[in-house]
């Protein structure tokens, strides 16, 4: 049974309407969601003609029309959605305009008296192409939207409202993404992607302290992946699947839900551990993703090495925990430490994330992250970019440059964050929300790399939700040091805001941070250590 909340969205604006069209202005007005034989408020369609449809923001839904009369007793029509107006304008193959994962360009029968729903996919904009010499009355078009009643515990407002803008973009972003399990993007990839899911566990900690999509997705991942295979047939998922396990059991303490994963923590570190070398190289045979970005550069290398190193140490604690033996992990860690190669050059995600990993220290990284501003960031890895410079103590620039990289997207036309962006392509293009003008190149089309050119890039990708948990966590140095929450060390910074304030859900309720004008007011829930 389908559980998710329905909601039934009226267009905006019409962007464009060409051929013989009367009324389109009827699609704007609210009317009954139910066709009937003496309808009087009607769009009529004469012969072909096509109407495009702004919905306002991205949505995970379905478009759905309400049709009266049509001349035979049907008209067929093309609906293509769009997370751009140039998508859902662009034919099947340009610039990889496709139906990948999802149905959202297709040939219907729009026959009289029916009200019919079409695809489900994620889009803002919808264009409805009349391809016969017809004359059709249509009521209303509508987008379905299907969502989770998902109702945030955590909190973050600050004094600058570009921020706030950002936090609440970041939010939506991710709980579009929110399902019964975990997805990657509303369009395409719509599959529980492991590694990708580290920024949303970590910022669905952050709103709502737990939810069962994570514990589903973990175990999903581990029944679908029988060992010796690898999460997502890549080698770097299997570790991030460990990363995240470790990381949600310290937010929550669920002892029970670590003990059923019990071999397969056993068995995985073993295994990730059986690639690395005596001198501490990892012997890459096959797929090895870090981030799409820095896939194939000399810097990967770095990247790949701190996420080994991470999932070591995190693994370790598991170990532990799970009264395992943990001389595997040491001896992964010995191995690691005899490694003499790292080396960044140019990704910023792969020196921070040699930082998240606790290999470098944050005051060495820093000037190297900073460089160029917010160039060279990843969505996927902005979390551990900006972490990183906090962690430097420079909470105040990371806020900054979190602002020019994220609210670039924002300028653009974003209602919802990017499987990737980078400051470059702004130059000289048009936002999402029309198409370009002569000269101008398509912040949509024309730009994209590895999987995700053009119109096949998805627009709201879960892995883009990182500014959640840097406000939350990283500018509040919020570190939990003990299961379930027990014990928490916080190191709260400025970030430049005259004041913020955040609320932490813990499974004891929820720990406020208070920042004004440098003095700093803690609330925190009985059952919860402070440490230093």
């Amino acid at each position: 049974m389908d559980e998710r909340m329905q909601e039934e969205r009226l267009p905006i604006k019409i962007l464009r309407a060409e051929g013989s069209i009367e009324n389109a202005g009827i699609l704007l007005t609210p009317a009954e969601p139910q066709i009937g034989l003496d309808e009087t408020h009607l769009m009529c369609v004469n012969g072909r003609g096509y109407i495009i449809l702004d919905f306002k923001e991205e949505l995970n839904g379905s478009v759905r029309i309400l049709t009266q009369v049509a001349d035979g007793g049907g008209c067929r029509v093309r609906i293509r959605t769009g997370e751009s107006v140039s998508e859902c304008c662009a034919e099947e193959g340009d610039r990889m305009a496709g139906n990948y994962h999802t149905l959202r360009d297709a040939e219907v029968l729009l026959v009289m008296y029916s009200d019919m729903r079409f695809f489900e996919t994620g889009f803002r904009f919808v264009r409805i192409d009349f391809l016969e010499e017809k004359t059709v009355y249509i009521k209303s078009v509508m987008a379905t939207s299907f969502s989770r009643k998902l109702q945030p515990k955590g909190s973050f407002r600050c004094s600058d409202e570009r921020v706030n803008e950002i936090f609440r973009v970041a939010s939506r972003t991710l709980m579009l993404n929110m399902h019964d399990y975990l997805w990657d993007g509303i369009k395409r990839d719509r599959l529980v992607w492991v590694g990708d899911m580290h920024p949303e566990t970590t910022a669905i900690a952050c709103l709502f302290g737990d939810d069962p999509s994570i514990g589903r997705s973990l175990t999903y991942s581990r029944e679908h992946t029988p060992l010796p295979n690898w999460m997502n047939r890549t080698p770097t998922y299997t570790a991030w699947w460990l990363i995240i396990l470790h990381d949600y059991y310290m937010q929550n303490g669920r002892l029970s839900f670590l003990r059923e994963q019990r071999a397969y923590v056993d068995g995985a570190l073993r295994q990730l551990n059986g690639v690395v070398r005596e001198d501490g190289t990892i012997a890459r045979d096959g797929s090895y993703l870090f981030d799409w970005p820095s896939h194939g550069s000399d810097d990967e290398t770095a990247g790949i090495y701190a996420l080994w190193v991470l999932a070591a140490k995190k693994s370790r604690s598991l170990f532990k925990t799970l009264g395992l033996d943990v001389r595997v992990c040491d001896d992964m860690l010995g191995k690691l430490s005899r490694y003499r190669g790292l080396s960044v050059r140019i990704m910023k995600q792969c020196e921070a994330f040699l930082v998240y990993a606790g290999v470098k220290g944050a005051e060495n990284a820093c000037s190297f992250l900073t460089r160029g501003g917010a160039k060279g960031f990843s969505t996927f890895m902005s979390y551990y970019i900006l972490h990183s410079i906090a962690a430097a103590g420079r909470a105040d620039t990371a806020v900054e440059l979190m602002k020019q990289y994220y609210g670039g997207m924002l300028d653009m036309g974003a209602t919802s964050f990017w499987e990737d962006f980078d400051l470059d392509w702004m130059e000289n293009s048009c936002p999402v929300d029309r198409l370009p003008r002569e000269g101008e190149r398509d912040i949509h089309g024309d730009f994209g790399k590895h999987c995700y050119v053009g119109f096949r890039h998805s627009l709201c990708h879960g892995w883009s939700c990182g500014p959640i948990a840097f406000l939350m966590k990283s500018l509040s140095g919020l570190e939990i040091s003990e299961a379930g929450c027990r014990k928490i060390r916080l190191h709260p910074q400025s970030g430049g805001l005259d004041w913020y304030e955040i609320s932490y859900p813990t499974p004891f309720g929820n720990l406020e941070i208070n920042w004004k004008n440098g003095t700093k007011n803690i609330r925190v829930p009985d059952g919860i250590e402070l440490t230093d």
